[in-house]
């Protein structure tokens, strides 16, 4: 078996994860890079390991605690080896981090499962999560998978919208498909939803390789170009919770999933500097929410060399994004000749040709423009919200969940127009029991349904106590605040 690690010359300071108290970050980099059934993904891969490997160094974690795969796991077995190898020292203080990115595929035969495709050019095996959970269920302390592939969510049950579509389909009944439930000190967080492509951008050419979109928004959330991105409330510290709702919006193209148990209070490991250095960077946005009347989204960045930027404007139209016809343009730049020069740089974009109730999703995508390349920089995903009354807002979930903490209940908050959510789960006195979305922004779904879960657990992780709880969605369209809320009863 190859191992690869990354060495850097540089030393930096480790952020630890205040809340769990954890002592050492360990991290396993996995690429599967060469197929014999699917097609080969080559170097699109191989950036995302030399990112999000040099964004943990970058916090400090020692490179003998870092291992990278590069194109060398194909079976179960070497996968097994290569976790035992690189977690075998952890302690219940510890966090292991697993990141594998592969290619996510739907069964041959008439099962309906989503696999992990592990591959090394010579031999190829499915990963299923049985499999998965299997491998890590031993590893002590907290442990963090991190799935980078099409599908990806479905292997923990998370955005399948159609029932029996796939395990953990949309019935409004509780779920324990998941065998990551079992577990608490197991989260995982998926690129995509259960029905989703998880998509790269062609950068060949490139230094670092092309990598996907995913990758390149989780190493820009955890600081690798100087600016903890994923840092909502700029406390120094990136919890697993605000690093998925920054994905949320950072990554239009698909819909990264979580399952955690206590996702406030998991602190990823984040760089104190940066690692690594593009032409754009520090990505700082206004409101991602747009009114159809007043649509400018206002965002500044740093310019680090001379560039040019390009924008693109991709729309969400019939359940799919219109790559085809995605608007492009070129900044005016600070000489009006289109090069911008090193410092700050503010811009207002106003959408063009919207009509009285236009509503919907655009992704803004930022690129830096040379004679030889074109980098991506940064994605927002854009939501615009008309002026209307016309508003629907529903919830729907299981009544009855029968244990907290072994099964979990889905929750669909169904809106008709694109808002900002908050849903939350309160116990029978009225007390907050767990924050489910806090002003997070919907998302294009079929349906225009949010798809949530509650597994019975309180914001600490603990099982609540038998009884009957709400859940209540609210949201605010315009100037009028619209709230939804649903009964569940958790049993003994």
């Amino acid at each position: 078996m190859r191992k690869l690690i990354l060495m850097l010359l540089s030393m930096f300071v480790f952020l630890g994860a205040p809340v769990l108290g954890l002592c050492q970050t360990r991290a396993l980099l996995v690429a599967c890079t060469e197929f014999v059934t699917q097609p080969n993904l080559g170097n699109s891969i191989s950036g995302n390991l030399h990112m999000i490997g040099s964004a943990f160094l970058g916090s400090g974690v020692r490179s003998e605690s870092l291992s990278i795969e590069d194109g060398t796991i194909g079976t179960v077995e070497a996968l097994s080896a290569a976790i035992q190898d690189a977690f075998s020292m952890a302690s219940e203080d510890d966090l292991s981090i697993l990141y594998l990115c592969t290619h996510g595929i739907l069964s041959s035969s008439d099962d309906e499962q989503v696999y992990l495709l592990l591959g090394d050019g010579q031999t190829e095996t499915p990963l299923s999560a049985d499999d998965l959970y299997a491998l890590v269920r031993n590893i002590q302390g907290e442990k963090l998978l991190i799935l980078d592939a099409c599908y990806s969510g479905a292997l923990i049950g998370r955005g399948i919208p159609e029932e029996g579509m796939l395990p953990g389909s949309r019935g409004m009944q509780e779920i324990c498909s998941s065998v990551f439930l079992s577990d608490p000190s197991i989260h995982v967080l998926t690129s995509a939803s259960g029905y989703e492509s998880s998509w790269y951008y062609d950068s060949e050419g490139l230094a670092n390789g092309a990598v996907s979109y995913f990758a390149s928004a989780l190493a820009s959330g955890l600081g690798l170009y100087g600016t903890l991105e994923a840092d909502a409330n700029a406390d120094g510290a990136v919890s697993l919770m605000e690093m998925q709702r920054y994905l949320s919006v950072a990554v239009p193209s698909s819909s990264s999933q979580l399952l955690s148990a206590r996702p406030e209070n998991l602190y990823l490991p984040v760089a104190t500097g940066p690692m690594l250095t593009k032409p754009l960077t520090g990505f700082s946005y206004g409101s991602s929410l747009l009114m159809a009347d007043a649509p400018t989204l206002d965002f500044s960045f740093t310019v680090t060399q001379n560039t040019a930027i390009q924008y693109r404007l991709v729309e969400f139209s019939d359940s799919n994004w219109n790559w085809a016809e995605a608007t492009t343009f070129l900044d005016e730049g600070d000489d009006g000749q289109g090069t911008l020069y090193p410092g700050r740089k503010t811009r207002a974009l106003t959408l063009p040709n919207l009509a009285e109730g236009d509503n919907g999703y655009l992704m803004l995508q930022v690129f830096s423009l040379s004679t030889t390349e074109l980098i991506l920089c940064s994605e927002r995903l854009i939501a615009v919200q008309p002026d209307t009354d016309d508003v629907q807002l529903d919830i729907r979930s299981g009544e009855m969940l029968s244990q907290a903490g072994a099964c979990e209940l889905p929750i669909d908050v169904r809106l008709n127009v694109p808002a900002e959510i908050t849903v939350s789960v309160f116990d029978g006195e009225g007390d907050l029991v767990r924050r489910l979305a806090s002003s997070q922004l919907t998302r294009p779904a079929p349906g225009g349904i949010t798809h949530l879960y509650w597994d019975g657990r309180d914001a600490f992780g603990s099982p609540v106590a038998p009884g009957h709880y709400t859940v209540a969605a609210e949201a605010v369209i315009g100037s009028a605040r619209h709230k939804a809320s649903a009964e569940i009863t958790i049993g003994g």
